[in-house]
């Protein structure tokens, strides 16, 4: 059983030498140019909520990023998106059994869609059963020289 926690700008500190490896190891895989410190900013400034996922016996399981978005042209349009996410080898999937505490948290917030982007499509496959659709497929080649 995972229990997922909201963790305050304030209370970052408390959180922040177990989840900036994870942070890490998934910033490599980002498409985006983002560093350490711009994450650490967008949580601490209350741009972006870290949700940490703690086991049975309060230990720490793994986390989540979201930032919250308002459509410039449809403001009643407001999604939560999923920046990061990641698991501890060992413990059970925090999108799986985090899945109602993220609905909640989008419904607290306003937000009628809950997004986020994968750039392996074995994430489809357990992302289907929580109720998740492709959207996009983005396609990519790398041209040298």
């Amino acid at each position: 059983m995972i229990n997922m926690v909201r963790v305050e700008p304030w209370q970052l500190h408390d959180y922040w030498d177990e989840v900036s490896p994870d942070l890490d190891a998934c910033r490599v895989h980002d498409k985006e140019s983002v560093w350490l410190e711009d994450i650490y900013f967008a949580i601490k400034s209350g741009h972006a909520v870290l949700h940490v996922a703690l086991d049975q016996g309060g230990k720490y399981a793994g986390m989540m990023v979201t930032t919250l978005h308002t459509d410039q042209w449809e403001p009643n349009h407001r999604f939560l998106h999923v920046w990061y996410l990641n698991t501890r080898p060992g413990h059970e999937s925090i999108i799986k059994h985090g899945n109602e505490y993220l609905e909640s948290f989008a419904k607290e917030l306003g937000a009628n869609l809950i997004t986020f982007r994968a750039d392996r499509l074995a994430f489809e496959r357990w992302a289907r059963p929580l109720g998740f659709e492709v959207a996009e497929i983005e396609l990519r080649k790398q041209v040298n020289g």
